[in-house]
């Protein structure tokens, strides 16, 4: 079969992010949604400090930062479909692993190896990098929809692990949750394809690249010293991570916030339910917007989101402006990683999707890992909020000043 006989009634290029959301369901929610439960687990289990049992989160960030650049470059060049299976074994084993710890160090040592392993090859760089070659007129929404899964994983997971934690203990929950990975190995095998050519398809119906009788733009593959001197990966690189520096920000710091109001655990719960909730919707009008409006708009728009949200908790600081701040910050939230993950495909072809998503990783720390700590020292110096949001406000400003930058090209739409 020739590339341009096949012609499906439902691109399979759905299937494909299907796959991908799946991954991201399985990453956010055994991984980050669920890491307050661990936490809490190996505290009672282990007696040990709490800032030693933190740890965990920095094994996980530096692990996962070293490899990037590595697992950027792989994806790139080597089959999705088995990274991802690779990934997916990694995860499950290291959940297997880790409910047989016997000490904190043995719980370090999973999530330095194992499980940083399965984050990386089964979350949004494989899937932003395999949906890019499938897409082109409908990349955004694709991206978009695929990065649900990881609010999905937020709403299913932690309630399932609570539940378990609750009926036998984490240990067994730890298997069972290892069990769920593997039994979706099937998912992956049966749907994942590097590329439309696999089943003989020339590419996404209606996009240019389809029209013209070509193959989707992904054989030219930038070099890591290429993207290096390159300005539009560095303004890339500003703008999503002054963006995910809000995000992570916020998340970590709203709770104290809220405290500082009066506000009790449990209403402080349905912040972040909120903001769980309004983030899944963030990413698929995300997408959506991006393929008709251009990736520099929407990224106005989410930047305005986010500047919004500030700006009513800055203006109303009581639980009713928590709430609607809430909202507000999920919508933008929401929309980050689409836009993160859909500005490399435009800029450098779909084939340097991994390497470029990898390599800016790592140079995102001194601006993600900082934010959180910063806005608490800000708290504890002032007394207030007050200070942070003005901080994050400027970060939206800087992210906005970044996409104008580029100028023409993330300006247009996939259309």
């Amino acid at each position: 079969m020739t590339p341009t006989q096949a012609n499906p009634v439902i691109y399979p290029g759905w299937w494909i992010v299907l796959a991908a959301g799946s991954g991201q369901m399985l990453q956010g929610g055994f991984i980050f949604w669920s890491m307050g439960l661990y936490t809490a687990a190996f505290e009672d289990v282990f007696g040990a400090p709490r800032a030693q049992i933190n740890l965990i989160e920095t094994c996980l960030t530096v692990s996962t930062n070293l490899l990037s650049p590595i697992a950027g470059i792989l994806i790139d060049r080597w089959s999705v479909r088995h990274l991802m299976m690779i990934g997916l074994t990694a995860m499950g084993l290291g959940l297997i692993v880790l409910s047989q710890a016997g000490t904190l160090l043995h719980v370090w040592a999973v999530w330095a190896s194992l499980i940083p392993l399965g984050v990386l090859l089964i979350g949004a760089i494989p899937g932003a990098a395999v949906i890019s070659r499938w897409f082109i007129r409908r990349r955004g929404l694709a991206l978009g929809l695929a990065a649900t899964g990881s609010s999905i994983g937020g709403f299913l997971m932690p309630p399932l692990m609570t539940w378990m934690f609750l009926e036998w203990d984490w240990r067994t929950a730890l298997i069972v949750a290892g069990c769920v990975c593997f039994a979706f190995m099937p998912v992956f095998y049966f749907l994942l394809r590097n590329h439309p050519h696999d089943l003989g398809l020339s590419g996404e119906p209606g996009s240019e690249a389809t029209l013209a009788g070509a193959p989707h733009p992904d054989t030219t593959q930038w070099q890591i010293p290429e993207l290096l001197k390159s300005r539009p990966f560095w303004l890339q690189m500003i703008a999503s991570g002054s963006l995910l520096a809000v995000t992570l920000g916020m998340l970590a710091n709203l709770s104290l916030h809220a405290k500082d109001l009066g506000v009790t655990g449990q209403a402080t719960a349905v912040l972040y339910t909120l903001i769980a909730a309004c983030s899944f919707c963030g990413k698929a009008l995300a997408g959506y917007l991006m393929d008709r409006l251009g990736i520099q708009r929407c990224g106005y728009l989410i930047c305005a989101f986010l500047s919004s949200g500030l700006l009513i908790l800055f203006l109303w600081q009581s639980y009713p402006g928590l709430v609607a701040g809430a909202v507000v910050l999920g919508i933008g939230y929401g929309g980050v990683v689409p836009l993160w993950t859909s500005m490399p495909a435009r800029t450098f072809g779909a084939g340097s999707v991994g390497r470029a998503l990898g390599v800016m990783n790592p140079l995102h720390i001194p601006i993600t890992a900082t934010s959180a700590p910063l806005a608490g020292y800000i708290s504890d110096t002032t007394g207030s909020y007050d200070g942070v949001f003005w901080m994050y406000g400027g970060c939206c400003a800087l992210a906005a000043i970044a996409l104008t930058l580029m100028g023409s090209v993330i300006s247009s739409s996939a259309r």
